[in-house]
């Protein structure tokens, strides 16, 4: 039996990082840059202006006074092909994100200054109401990213504001880590599929739907293989059904049963690189690998219990899909807690106790779910994270500082 961290630099070394792929830029949300991507332009690609305002020049000179009054000698918007430049005591009228117009060194916004119209709209003058300064309300040329500057790094996770850079350096497509395919089998007599009709000492397979849902959530591609019988053949069956993928998640069968036989298939048709981790829940947990079209394909042996497959998820299976991704430096949310209630650790073994994490009166609380057996899927409803409970800690007590793994931080503040 191995530790935890153990498992997980096992699983992290002998997983390999995918190929990559060209995807239109609005389909590159939430995937892993193979690449780091530089701009090729300046942004702003001119200096403009930040308000809807009059551009003017101010004397450099701080013995020379600046005129008050302006006369309105032209105008300038976004797009326009044509620049004025400006003369000494003028104003050119201007909007947000046009040019600045050669010679002008500041923009007065239009509620700061009174604006006296002539008769026929074409030597209007302005009162500046308000001091202003060199510079004011320009955005110089290159101020966000200048040309030649990394604006996504490879390996890392594009999001929203990362896609709005890249478009904006004119970016449509960019190159990243394909996404996982995941084959995923059940295994038990018992099992049968949702939607089926149930027969006597039948339970439906909630795992293979947990389990593709979770494989969504880190970017995976789950693939459903279905539900072996507890027979080495029907076993081998659904293996070879899943050797193009880039992993095989399995519940069930790898235990110590009369019909566990997950450990006899992969022996025969592959590798086993570690079985049983001192957790709870979830110590019967198998990883290897099977041969499948000249590669070796990571192979995880989850127990059948559903919350323990959902744990052995969380702790070891998506931080080894975002590794195969390319995500750099992979960290879990991980906070602490002070328990509210105390947690008891019958197993002995690095417990992951779910718990319900709340902010009170501005300090992090973790309520702990009192039936923490591997059965109860329920336990699920109010919790958002795994409370660590080292190994040989019969009791954690109320009021102790407790490490969380958040799952769900969507309530948490």
């Amino acid at each position: 039996m191995i530790s935890v961290d153990d498992a997980q630099n096992i699983i992290f070394e002998s997983t390999n990082k995918l190929k990559s792929e060209n995807v239109d830029l609005i389909d590159s949300l939430d995937r892993i840059s193979h690449e780091d991507v530089l701009t090729t332009i300046n942004l702003p690609r001119w200096d403009n202006s930040s308000m809807d305002g009059y551009a003017l020049i101010i004397p450099e000179d701080s013995n020379e006074n600046s005129p008050n009054k302006l006369e309105v000698a032209g105008e300038v918007y976004p797009g326009d092909d044509f620049i004025p430049q400006i003369k000494k005591n003028t104003a050119i009228k201007i909007m947000t994100g046009a040019p600045i117009p050669r010679d002008a060194n500041c923009v007065i916004p239009k509620e700061e200054i009174t604006l006296i119209e002539s008769n026929d709209q074409t030597n209007n003058q302005i009162l500046i109401d308000k001091p202003i300064n060199i510079g004011d309300n320009i955005r110089k040329k290159g101020s966000d990213f200048k040309a030649g500057e990394k604006i996504i790094s490879k390996g890392e996770k594009i999001r929203p504001f990362d896609v709005a850079k890249l478009a904006a350096n004119g970016i449509n497509k960019i190159k990243v880590y394909k996404k996982p395919v995941i084959s995923i089998i059940s295994t038990g007599n018992e099992l049968i599929s949702p939607g089926n009709k149930l027969k006597p000492f039948n339970i439906y397979d909630s795992n293979a739907l947990s389990i593709a849902s979770l494989v969504q959530s880190v970017g995976g591609i789950p693939k459903i293989i279905g539900i072996a019988k507890d027979e080495i053949r029907s076993i081998e069956a659904t293996l070879r059904e899943s050797i193009d993928s880039d992993a095989i998640v399995c519940t069930a069968g790898v235990s110590v049963g009369d019909k566990d036989y997950i450990k006899e298939v992969i022996k025969e048709h592959g590798k086993i690189n570690f079985w049983s981790v001192n957790i709870q829940p979830g110590k019967p947990f198998l990883y290897g690998s099977i041969q499948g079209r000249g590669k070796n394909i990571p192979f995880y042996g989850l127990p059948g219990n559903p919350v323990s497959t959902i744990v052995l998820m969380i702790k070891f299976v998506l931080p080894s899909l975002f590794n195969m991704q390319g995500l750099n430096n992979y960290q879990p949310k991980i906070t602490s807690a002070i328990l509210n209630d105390q947690i008891e650790n019958h197993s002995r073994r690095n417990m992951f106790a779910r718990v319900k994490v709340e902010r009170i009166d501005g300090e992090l609380i973790a309520t702990p779910y009192q039936n923490n057996s591997s059965h109860i899927l329920s336990s699920f409803d109010d919790s958002n994270g795994l409370a660590n409970v080292p190994e040989n800690c019969k009791i954690l007590k109320k009021g102790a500082q407790v490490e969380v793994e958040i799952f769900d931080s969507t309530n948490l503040l």
